[in-house]
């Protein structure tokens, strides 16, 4: 994002604005612009529309922005849960047979990304919400099936080393396992997730084509009924974490 970095702080230089100025013009805050000029911080839709609208810079920010993103192998359909996910007070994600972005070791992202260094680096930094400062951290709730446990994506060691990130991640998180043999199948149709921005609710259903963000009450509700489900057949948190222990030492032992 060091493209886009440079970029912004030329444009509000060129207005003899601070960043306290265009903090106030755009709404965000003055943190925020700072790490986004430092390259800290990737800007969300909205910011790069806001500061293009404010610098009169005829959409160059927000070209830049896709031009990064579409480099960083971050689909179009993707890029609106992106934003939701970077900026959510709360995210609670299902998965059914892989480790979730959110909690991918880099080996692991690795292979599952086929060794494209672009794709790994975006990957890696989508994992920033969950140890930044400030604002503070989403409210992360993961249902992960047994499966993705036990599912080889990579070689043993690889696999050791994921499931002890995710044990890692569980210590500050909430990460409950659904077990391969619980009483419902309504886990079966596939991996979903939702998510809090101020105050509005979005829902992500992933296809094998591509996923899709819906807000539509309905489907909210629905999707709500289906996490309630699959949760009460989830073992408990710390039951959980014996678990994950349990397959990461099977897998080297």
């Amino acid at each position: 994002m060091s493209l886009f970095a440079s970029e912004l702080r030329r444009a509000r230089e060129g207005f003899g604005w601070s960043r306290e100025k265009l903090a106030e013009e755009i709404n965000f805050s003055t943190s925020l612009i700072e790490k986004v000029e430092c390259g800290n911080k990737a800007p969300s839709q909205a910011f790069a529309e806001g500061a293009d609208r404010a610098l009169a810079t005829d959409g160059l920010l927000g070209r830049i922005r896709d031009h990064l993103l579409t480099q960083a192998g971050l689909p179009e359909w993707f890029r609106s849960w992106y934003d939701i996910e970077q900026e959510a007070s709360a995210i609670w994600w299902y998965e059914l047979l892989l480790v979730p972005g959110l909690l991918q070791a880099e080996g692991y992202a690795h292979e599952l990304l086929n060794g494209d260094e672009s794709k790994l680096a975006a990957r890696m930094e989508r994992q920033q919400i969950l140890t930044r400062a400030a604002p503070s951290p989403p409210e992360l709730v993961v249902l992960l099936d047994e499966r993705a446990l036990r599912y080889p994506m990579t070689d043993p060691q690889g696999m050791r080393a994921q499931l002890e990130r995710i044990e890692a991640i569980a210590e500050s998180f909430v990460v409950q396992v659904v077990p391969i043999d619980c009483g419902t199948h309504l886990h079966l149709d596939g991996s979903f997730g939702m998510a809090v921005l101020d105050g509005r609710e979005y829902v992500y259903v992933d296809t094998p084509a591509r996923g899709f963000v819906l807000d539509s009450p309905d489907v909210i509700s629905a999707m709500k009924r289906r996490w309630d489900l699959i949760r009460a057949e989830a073992l408990p948190r710390r039951q959980s974490a014996e678990l994950i222990r349990e397959v990461a030492e099977q897998w080297t032992s």
